[in-house]
């Protein structure tokens, strides 16, 4: 169990930003912890030490508050106007905020239910590895400030955007959709979602026309959904990334980070299940390029690195690289991950059993688009039947068909979250 305790401490300052990776799996001990006292500029500066502990590859997201207008309600003459709080890890900057309503993590900090009630106050939300840290609160006005400290617990990302209260228009569309379920599962995946001023800048009707026409909106919607992994804001480049819809987005940081043509306003958002990145505007899916090969979209995704590893080993690369055409249903590495632990090397060592497997995700001579699939029985390359269902959504057999109509020169692929076995 993770603790959290307030240190006396000193810190050189720096400016170097340091980031944490991976989600908490631990219970977490909650507990505020606060110092109060007068603060100002320079050496009226309060340093308040933080210690966190536990396993070395774990973290765990805390707020940080600076409060001084409000503590007027308290009575307090003479509560400082404006503070501000930075962090630190030893000599190390870790962040900074002013003003928590325009800080870049307004959305996070609303949905915690723990941002100050003053706009002017500060607050961020940090992941910290175990570690000491301390945090500065400062102010342009001499007076009395109050630095606060909490453990704040992950939720699912559809709960994230609800309790933020400016997705409202996102969450009805993927409840109309009849997404939800899908972005409440285990996951990962990146969502970049789009505010409800984001909606209100489409044209009138359109949302309303999207609601008639769920095939469309579904389209749309898994346009925001990157399946199968976490893209954090430090792995952001100019590179293309497929959607979960199977059309091809264009992330560029030239300008400021973006997806297609919209601004990306807040990052690193993390979830239970997933992280999500707010963005400016609804992005509509194009054309997607369908110049590469089956095998080498695969690869240049980044997200099926245990498919391409075991289509490699069970010699068929140069098959699923042929003229087809073909209809691939591809688990993701998430997927394969679900798999009891050691399948996997165990198939890598049975390469008939392996073959046989790979082929049932394959349908052979057939281009089949998500606009084509119908409920029954559909033969498989290996030569058995797995089932298609469309009621809740796509599946075969047991899996769910997250991303559709990913066009290769030889084929089209449909992303699922389940490795699929043939009958015994």
């Amino acid at each position: 169990m993770k603790t959290l305790t307030a240190l006396a401490a000193a810190a050189v300052i720096a400016a170097s930003p340091i980031f944490a990776a991976g989600h908490l799996h631990d219970d977490v001990e909650v507990r505020n912890l606060s110092t109060r006292g007068v603060v100002g500029a320079g050496d009226e500066t309060m340093i308040t030490g933080v210690s966190v502990e536990g396993p070395a590859t774990d973290y765990v997201s805390v707020l940080f508050r600076g409060i001084g207008p409000s503590l007027t309600e308290f009575g307090v003459a003479n509560a400082t106007e404006n503070p501000s709080i930075t962090l630190f890890k030893g000599s190390t900057w870790m962040g900074y905020n002013d003003d928590w309503a325009t800080g870049g993590q307004s959305f996070a900090l609303k949905a915690s239910g723990l941002a100050p009630s003053v706009a002017a106050e500060s607050a961020m939300i940090a992941n910290l590895i175990p570690g000491t840290y301390t945090v500065h609160l400062s102010s342009g006005h001499t007076g009395v400030g109050l630095a606060e400290a909490y453990f704040i617990d992950e939720k699912s990302v559809p709960q994230n955007l609800i309790d933020a209260g400016s997705f409202t228009t996102l969450v009805a569309a993927v409840q109309a959709a009849g997404l939800l379920d899908t972005l409440l599962g285990p996951g990962p995946y990146t969502l970049f979602a789009p505010t409800d001023e984001s909606f209100a800048k489409l044209p009138a009707g359109t949302v309303e026309g999207l609601l008639n026409d769920i095939p469309a909106l579904s389209n749309i919607l898994l346009y925001h959904v990157v399946w199968g992994k976490e893209v954090m804001a430090a792995d952001v480049s100019k590179n293309p990334v497929v959607m979960a819809n199977g059309g091809v987005a264009s992330l560029s940081v030239a300008d400021g980070a973006k997806i297609d043509n919209a601004s990306i306003i807040e990052v690193d958002w993390m979830g239970t299940n997933g992280i999500i990145h707010a963005i400016d505007e609804v992005i509509l899916p194009g054309t997607a390029p369908a110049g590469q090969t089956i095998v080498e979209n695969l690869v240049a995704q980044g997200n099926f690195t245990t498919l391409v590893a075991a289509v490699t080993a069970a010699g068929l690369v140069d098959t699923l690289n042929s003229a087809g055409p073909f209809t691939l249903f591809a688990p993701t590495d998430a997927a394969f991950a679900k798999l009891p632990a050691g399948t996997v090397e165990g198939l890598l060592n049975d390469i008939p059993t392996l073959s046989d497997i790979l082929l049932y995700h394959v349908i052979s001579g057939a281009k089949v688009e998500s606009s084509a699939v119908a409920a029954g029985s559909v033969n498989m390359a290996n030569g058995d039947a797995a089932t298609l269902s469309t009621e809740g959504g796509v599946k075969i057999n047991a899996a769910n068909v997250f991303g559709v109509d990913w066009q290769s020169s030889n084929g089209v692929i449909h992303i699922i979250d389940t490795v699929i076995l043939p009958p015994m």
